[in-house]
């Protein structure tokens, strides 16, 4: 008899053979399994991260919308810039002078230790001579939230920044 008469002979043997290649599928079907697993958890990391960076910049835009704002009022009330205070709700967004939780309170401040001449804060593009600026250098704060209540959900966004204002 040959060795494949055998084996044919002996279903024992035929079965051990079948159970092997079962084995074998069963374990290409558990990697891909954790493949795709692995694949999906990297995609909803992913999406997390795009929507977090999202959040972000919709934040700092609207805080850079609120200090626009507030710098948009030194014309239009022709009045001190200290004694302005910005609260206004524009599409559901609070703008606001403050700080974070404290909001609608006058946060424009003459900044010290800047002098009227040369050097401080001052912007130096399309200037031709070396004369300095005049004018009075203001510290202001503004603070965007994302809803106009602000609750405990609520994200806020804060910008402190210089301006000099005046001749």
């Amino acid at each position: 008899m040959t060795k494949n008469s055998q084996m044919l002979s002996h279903p024992r043997a035929r079965q051990r053979q079948r159970g092997s290649s079962l084995l074998l599928a069963l374990m290409i079907v558990a990697i891909l399994s954790i493949v795709a697993f692995a694949i999906i958890q990297m995609g909803s990391t992913e999406a997390d991260a795009v929507g977090a960076k999202r959040r972000y910049d919709h934040a700092v835009s609207c805080s850079d919308a609120a200090r626009d704002l507030l710098m948009s009022q030194f014309k239009a009330y022709s009045v001190s810039p200290t004694t302005l205070t910005l609260n206004q709700v524009v599409d559901d967004q609070l703008m606001a002078t403050g700080h974070y939780d404290n909001v609608a309170v006058t946060s424009v401040v003459a900044a010290v230790g800047f002098a009227s001449g040369l050097g401080g804060a001052s912007d130096v593009s399309n200037r031709i001579s070396k004369a300095g600026l005049g004018g009075q250098v203001y510290r202001m704060t503004v603070v965007c939230s994302s809803s106009a209540s602000l609750d405990a959900a609520t994200r806020q966004s804060e910008v402190e920044f210089l301006v000099r204002f005046g001749l």
